[in-house]
């Protein structure tokens, strides 16, 4: 059997209700909750978020990795020897592949794609630039220049330390692109640069073994 409801329990009961909802309504119109990456994937038509530093990083990249494929296309008719010959191309395959990558990642996001010449040295965004205006590890035209003239044993040893040079740059470049704000959290680009910093290390100390039975010229 249902006992009626006194009166003064009834307002209580609507005060409470009514507190709830004005809690409710108060709750509703606070500041929106920030997206998840997921969310916002989904929003961008599926590209996952990233920042002005991963465009940088890639635009700046792609000329990194052009010099290096020229660097690499010397060996064999300069007269380097069986073993880098080899490591020349297998860095020429590796970054023209990478090249490729970072391309596409950036006119999927309708970001300028710069030539592979060379001539997007320039890196101020994140400010990795020298005094030279070149990016870390880049070599200088006397450099290259002294490298296409370079033959048979004086040629291995300047492009095992100029390749060696160019490759720290490469690591630089991603140290400094994982200190941006926010940066490289498109897993494609973290596992992008993680596979660089990786490749680049154990040839830097392939290069560095090699160098030890090369005479300086």
């Amino acid at each position: 059997m249902r006992l009626p409801c006194p009166r003064t329990a009834r307002v209580a009961v609507l005060a409470v209700l009514g507190g709830a909802t004005l809690f409710g309504a108060c709750a509703s119109a606070g500041p929106p909750r920030p997206l998840t990456p997921a969310q916002l994937a989904i929003r961008d038509g599926g590209i996952p978020p990233y920042t002005k530093a991963d465009v940088e990083f890639m635009q700046g990249m792609i000329g990194h990795h052009a010099q290096a494929v020229t660097m690499s296309s010397f060996a064999e008719p300069n007269g380097a020897s069986s073993e880098v010959r080899v490591l020349a191309g297998r860095i020429a395959v590796a970054q023209t592949d990478e090249m490729d990558f970072m391309e596409d990642w950036l006119r999927t996001r309708k970001q300028t794609v710069p030539p592979r010449d060379g001539a997007h040295h320039h890196h101020a965004g994140m400010d990795m630039s020298g005094a030279s205006g070149q990016m870390p590890g880049m070599l200088s035209p006397a450099q290259m220049d002294t490298l296409a003239r370079a033959r048979g044993p004086a040629f291995d040893w300047y492009f095992l330390t100029y390749m060696s040079q160019h490759h720290r740059g490469a690591i630089t470049m991603v140290d400094a692109l994982m200190q941006a704000r926010s940066a490289a959290n498109d897993d494609n680009v973290f596992k992008f640069v993680s596979d660089v910093v990786a490749d680049q290390s154990t040839e830097i100390a392939r290069m560095e073994l090699l160098l030890k039975t090369r005479p300086k010229p």
